[in-house]
């Protein structure tokens, strides 16, 4: 079911944006410093983490994702990080960065969710240095959610609804986000 999932919101994330491929992309060099601002059209790549853990999201959290990256066509191409991250505890944001970078992003849209608070940490990182170029904090008025016991959501489901919860609170933090991007432009 997840396998399915992820198919599908792979599908319908690269449905929304234009078509590009990788080898057509230009490489990303590497710097030791963060650029003051940011050059568009870029290629935006989304990591959604839960629980440290880079997670995709559910069909009726894609739409707005997806909704998202219909929006903010001006600004270039918003796809889901496709490479197999470390199955670590907490994956690392150097890890997701180092993947970006090898498929050819300009830019690593990060989203942390936390279910047992119902906030979100939003982070746009550039994926050439790896530096934090714009951060913003979202939490959902309807607060968080425990597992049994107080620990982690094991169910899948009630895992979706709560991060449904954030994805809805974060999306005018994200949108406002990358408005400030294209005014340091």
């Amino acid at each position: 079911m997840k396998l399915l999932a992820t198919a599908c919101l792979l599908v319908l994330l690269g449905a929304c944006s234009a078509p590009h491929f990788v080898g057509d992309a230009r490489p990303v060099p590497v710097t030791s410093t963060t650029p003051d601002h940011f050059e568009f059209p870029a290629r935006f790549a989304v990591a959604r983490l839960v629980y440290g853990r880079a997670q995709t999201a559910g069909p009726e959290e894609a739409a707005p994702w997806s909704d998202l990256a219909n929006r903010s066509k001006t600004l270039g191409s918003f796809t889901p990080l496709t490479r197999k991250l470390p199955n670590t505890r907490y994956s690392q944001t150097k890890d997701l960065v180092e993947a970006a970078r090898e498929q050819r992003f300009n830019y690593v849209l990060l989203v942390r969710m936390y279910p047992s608070t119902g906030a979100a940490d939003v982070m746009l990182l550039h994926a050439g240095s790896g530096g934090v170029m714009a951060t913003a904090t979202a939490v959902s008025p309807s607060g968080g959610q425990r597992g049994f016991w107080g620990g982690q959501i094991r169910n899948p489901a009630r895992l979706e609804r709560a991060t449904l919860k954030i994805a809805k609170a974060a999306m005018p933090l994200v949108e406002d986000t990358l408005r400030g991007a294209t005014m340091r432009q």
